[in-house]
């Protein structure tokens, strides 16, 4: 599920915060424009790889609602979304090696929290 900022702030996942909305971005040439794109238009939340995979799939006319219920329910593995992903045109390698290459160039903030079940998990936020 994506997280607030506080959550990202305090370190911890605090179920009692609710889900942030989430806003879908249109077409961009590259996988790294829309990263941003959609890193910028949810500038007050941090996802995880898959949730940014699976958040970029969404067009711009997707209900808020939908995209949001569909990213809280999101397993946390890409595996099983990338039959999705492929078949709507969008390669998870490809996004996930746009992701890598924003962190490295400082345009991307990654963050590990703990999951409320204990296991660690990565998010990303737009960085500041």
């Amino acid at each position: 599920m994506p997280i607030t900022d506080s959550e990202w702030d305090d370190g911890e996942i605090d179920a009692d915060d609710g889900y942030p909305d989430t806003t879908a971005v249109g077409e961009f040439e590259t996988e790294k424009d829309l990263i941003l794109s959609f890193l910028s238009e949810n500038h007050d939340s941090a996802f995880t790889r898959a949730e940014i995979v699976r958040g970029v799939d969404f067009g711009e006319a997707d209900d808020p609602e939908t995209i949001r219920e569909t990213l809280a329910n999101l397993p946390n593995q890409l595996l099983d979304i990338a039959g999705d992903l492929a078949a709507s045109g969008i390669v998870v390698d490809d996004i996930s090696d746009a992701l890598d290459e924003l962190v490295e160039e400082g345009a991307v903030e990654r963050k590990q929290l703990e999951r409320r079940d204990g296991e660690p998990e990565v998010y990303y936020r737009l960085a500041e």
